[in-house]
């Protein structure tokens, strides 16, 4: 018996050491940056310590199977989704949340925040709910172009960020797919979209046709044996640029695609990079207008709904914003296109002014195709 509550003993603090260290700093500074602030740090101190009590209780309730699974999910980051860790709804409110504050995001207030992925296997479970952190994601906001790149500079593009052959798209009138022309439809009416891999201006390998729900798609074959490996298809590109190959090698995890019961699509970012989204239905969000054509940048472990037929993107943050009203801005744009960059962007902000210059991207043809 001793050696068993030793084991437990030993499983929690692992789990409490590693939640210490996802928390973020305890010293808050005012914005006259003349030392902490007393009514923030009390107000963080008291919020840490009830988050620890939280946690030690919501703990003691696991079994010793459970608590494995979770420090197994823990120490891995991700980098194997692990088991279903399932705790009653009834005894605890919201308890991924709480995992998820603990060991991914400190700053997440609520579910509202998070978006389950589509490979845990306890969505439809009324009775249980999944406390794997890494079976969630993180809800993506609007995101103003990032530095490093010059704004005022943005049309002066250095030569080892143009593609060979680039020609400017912005003359086009319509957002319009560069794989089918418009002309193509899908043949097989289970595939929900076509995938197409390019690397700068050259399509590299055939269409890839989706049928599963939803659809992995990695840097490297050891990622998982299913969905689509860029690696792979990379060797076939006979122009293939040291850009590329660097940015495939960043890629990791990639992406997964989900198409849901509504027929929403969401984009999950599983890499440690960002990517770049753009559709039409991400054109509509809060602030976008302001930014001009540009795509949304995704950050790693987030996720964001990239097409919704017949309504305009709200990221899911009109449930915690009340009142914000997009609509949709820009030339006119196919609805079935959906254009997705790994870790490089393009347009207002950035160097490339257009897709064709990133080293490695993805356009995801829904049915039916145009």
């Amino acid at each position: 018996m001793f050696i068993f509550r030793r084991r437990r003993g030993t499983l929690t603090k692992k789990l409490v050491g590693l939640a210490n260290k996802r928390r973020p700093s305890s010293t808050n500074h005012n914005n006259n940056n003349n030392g902490p602030t007393t009514t923030n740090m009390d107000r963080g101190g008291t919020n840490r310590d009830n988050n620890r009590q939280s946690l030690r209780e919501f703990l003691r309730t696991l079994q010793d199977n459970q608590l494995e699974m979770l420090l197994t999910a823990v120490e891995n980051r991700g980098t194997e989704l692990g088991h279903c860790v399932l705790v009653k709804r009834e005894h605890w409110h919201e308890p991924h949340v709480l995992c998820c504050q603990s060991w991914r995001w400190p700053e997440v207030r609520c579910a509202d925040e998070l978006r389950r992925l589509p490979q845990c296997g306890a969505a439809c479970d009324l009775v249980y709910a999944c406390c794997n952190p890494f079976h969630w994601s993180r809800l993506c906001q609007p995101d103003a172009p990032p530095p490093p790149y010059s704004r005022t500079n943005e049309d002066r593009i250095r030569p080892e960020d143009r593609a060979p052959s680039e020609v400017p798209l912005l003359t086009r009138t319509s957002f319009e797919s560069l794989t089918t022309s418009g002309d193509s439809q899908m043949r097989n009416r289970q595939e929900w979209c076509k995938l197409a891999y390019w690397e700068l201006q050259e399509r590299v390998g055939p269409l890839f046709p989706v049928e599963p729900n939803h659809l992995d798609v990695f840097g490297e074959v050891p990622c998982g044996p299913d969905g689509v490996c860029l690696d792979t298809l990379g060797l076939q590109n006979e122009k293939q640029t040291d850009a590329s190959r660097k940015t495939r090698a960043k890629i990791g995890l990639g992406i997964t695609l989900s198409r849901e019961a509504d027929g929403h699509v969401w984009l999950y970012n599983r890499s440690k990079e960002p990517v770049f989204v753009d559709s039409v239905y991400l054109e509509g969000a809060a602030g976008c207008e302001s930014m001009g054509r540009s795509p949304v940048r995704v950050p790693p472990d987030h996720c964001v709904c990239a097409h919704a037929p017949e309504s305009l993107q709200t990221f899911g943050w009109d449930r915690l914003v009340p009142g914000r009203t997009p609509h949709l801005v820009g030339p006119a744009a196919d609805p079935n296109s959906i254009r997705v960059s790994f870790v490089k962007g393009w347009g207002k902000g950035y160097s490339r002014t257009e897709i064709t210059s990133c080293p490695c991207w993805l356009e995801i043809l829904l049915a039916p195709c145009r």
